[in-house]
C-alpha cells in the first residue's frame, strides 16, 4: 500500500500489473481507495509515458455526476500541472504556462464515456488509450440496473477500444456488494472466503478481493464504525463480504437424486434433480450426457430446447419447493440467479 496524505492508504496497483492480465478486477470493502489510486496511475501514465485513460460508467446521468469532480481528490499529487473537464474530455496543462501571458495549450489525457451509448463508438479509433477504468461495475442494491446482454456490450467497447493492440488493460472496480452480476456469472468467478486472487482464461482475466485491515481500523474509530461495529452492514461494507455469498440452502445431491430437466436461463444452464424420498430438489451446473432443455430465452429457441414461461408448471412446482426450502444449489451464484427468477 502506497501511504496517502491522510492517514489511510490508498490502493496500489503494482501487485494487480503484474500479472499482466488485460481485464482486471478489484473488488473490496468501501473506501479503500480504488478510484483514487486508478485515477493517480491513470494520470502519472498521462505525464510519464503520454498514454490516455477511459473512465466508464454505466449510464449518463452516473458520468455528469462523477466527472466534474474527478480530479478533486488527485490534483495535489501534480502539483506541476492543472487539470479541466472540456465536456467528456480530460486535459492538462503545465503550471509553467499559467504564468507566460500566451495561450495555454491544453493535451488530452482522458475520454469519459457510458457504457450504454458506447455502441455508437464502433468507427472512432482510440490509438493513444492504454487504460479503462470501469467505476462500481456492480450495481448497489436499488440503483439503477445491468444493461440487457451487459457482459457482451463490454467487450464489444473493449474491441473497439483496443482493436489488435495487445496494451490495452481494464479495471473492473467495485465494492464487495454481490456476487449475482452479469460480469462474475458470465466468467464463473465465484469468490470463496480467505480466496484473496483468482485468475481466469490463462491470465487474460485477474480479480483481487483485497483485505483493508488498516483502513478498517481507521472507519472504526469514528463514531459511526462504533455505531455499526458487529452489524451485517460492517462486514459488507468495510468487511469485504459479500451479502449473497453465503452457505444458505447450499448443498451436495443426494444418490438417489434422479434427473427431471435442465432450465437455460439468461445467466447459464442448470441440471435439475429431484429425491422423491426426501422431497427435495437439487440445482447445479454440471449436466447429464442425455438432457432435456427448458429455455426461459427465447433468443435461443431450437428444435431441441422447450420454450416456457416464468409461470409455467415446471418453474411453479419448483417455485413452490424453494419457498420451502427444500431446493438445494451447488454454489452461492446458482442459488442466486434461482431466487431471482422465482421472484417474477
Amino acid at each position: 500500500m502506497v501511504q496517502a496524505k491522510k492517514a489511510i492508504p490508498y490502493y496500489n496497483y503494482n501487485k494487480l500489473f503484474s500479472y499482466n492480465g488485460h481485464y482486471n478486477m478489484v473488488v473490496g470493502g468501501r473506501g479503500i481507495g480504488k478510484s483514487y489510486g486508478a485515477k493517480v496511475r491513470a494520470v502519472r501514465n498521462a505525464i510519464k509515458k503520454k498514454e490516455m485513460f477511459i473512465y466508464l460508467r454505466r449510464y449518463k446521468t452516473e458520468l455528469t455526476a462523477s466527472k466534474e469532480t474527478f480530479f478533486a481528490d488527485i490534483a495535489s499529487n501534480f502539483p506541476d500541472h492543472d487539470f479541466r473537464i472540456n465536456r467528456f474530455v480530460c486535459e492538462m496543462s503545465p503550471v509553467s504556462e499559467r504564468e507566460t501571458g500566451k495561450k495555454r495549450q491544453w493535451q488530452k489525457v482522458g475520454y469519459f464515456f457510458a457504457l450504454s451509448t458506447a455502441q455508437s463508438l464502433k468507427s472512432v479509433s482510440f490509438p493513444d488509450v492504454t487504460l479503462i477504468i470501469f467505476d462500481e461495475f456492480i450495481i448497489e442494491k436499488g440503483a439503477f440496473h445491468y444493461l440487457p446482454n451487459e457482459v457482451t456490450i463490454f467487450n464489444n467497447f473493449y474491441s473497439t477500444v483496443a482493436r489488435t493492440r495487445e496494451n490495452v488493460k481494464v479495471l473492473f472496480l467495485a465494492n464487495s456488494v454481490s456476487i449475482m452480476n452479469p460480469y462474475m456469472i458470465e466468467w464463473k468467478i465465484d469468490p470463496d472466503d480467505g480466496q484473496e486472487w483468482i485468475i481466469k482464461a490463462s491470465g487474460f482475466l485477474v480479480c483481487h478481493f483485497p483485505e483493508s485491515k488498516a483502513y478498517q481500523t481507521a472507519v472504526y474509530e469514528t463514531a459511526f464504525g462504533r455505531f455499526i461495529a458487529g452489524t451485517d452492514y460492517a462486514d459488507y461494507a468495510y468487511g469485504n463480504q459479500f451479502a449473497d455469498n453465503n452457505d444458505a440452502l447450499l448443498g451436495e445431491r443426494h444418490y438417489k437424486a434422479k434427473y427431471k430437466f435442465s432450465l437455460e436461463t439468461d445467466s447459464g444452464l442448470f441440471s435439475v434433480w429431484h429425491d422423491s424420498m426426501a422431497g427435495e430438489y437439487y440445482v447445479e451446473e454440471k449436466q447429464p450426457k442425455d438432457n432435456i432443455v427448458f429455455t426461459l430465452v427465447s433468443q435461443k429457441m431450437d428444435k431441441d430446447k422447450i420454450l416456457i414461461t416464468y409461470s409455467d408448471a415446471v418453474l411453479s412446482t419448483l417455485r413452490t419447493a424453494f419457498r420451502q426450502a427444500k431446493v438445494i444449489f451447488d454454489s452461492p451464484s446458482a442459488r442466486n440467479i434461482f431466487a431471482d427468477i422465482f421472484k417474477r
